[in-house]
């Protein structure tokens, strides 16, 4: 089962990328995550693992499967009994300070497709929100005159 979301932000992508690659960060601009916690420190990279938790989803452990920062693309992977699930993370610009986040969940398998039908809306209204308070976040910076993702 495939969800794709997409959102135009008025930021340039540098700033943008800064903020969605500062993961142990999401929870101060974003309630689509309660925890987030890119494990053993440092930042984001390909291999890392990440622990996140969302509204009326169980906790999951994640891998940095993909990881392309010149390109500004990273994907996110569970893999669980029966099937695994990727999240990408694609932003392209759109003009000298706009730019575009395309976020993919993917969900395959013997159990991951049954279970990607039961957490449909869930899923995707979580990523909804993740996109939309991304934009509010990279803005409001923005107008404030703050490039930096600060928390």
């Amino acid at each position: 089962m495939r969800c794709e979301i997409a959102v135009d932000i008025d930021s340039c992508p540098d700033h943008v990328w800064a903020v969605i690659t500062d993961l142990n960060r999401w929870p101060r601009w974003t309630t689509a995550v309660r925890e987030a916690a890119l494990l053993g420190g440092g930042t984001l990279a390909l291999h890392g693992v990440v622990r996140l938790r969302a509204p009326r989803l169980p906790e999951r452990t994640w891998r940095v499967a993909e990881f392309q920062g010149r390109r500004h693309r990273f994907t996110l992977r569970h893999e669980g009994v029966g099937g695994h699930a990727d999240v990408r993370f694609a932003l392209v610009a759109t003009g000298v300070s706009r730019s575009r986040l395309v976020v993919t969940h993917d969900r395959s398998g013997w159990l991951g497709s049954p279970m990607a039908r039961i957490t449909a809306r869930t899923v995707e209204a979580n990523l909804q929100l993740l996109a939309g308070d991304l934009k509010e976040h990279c803005e409001s910076r923005r107008r404030s005159g703050v490039v930096a993702p600060t928390g």
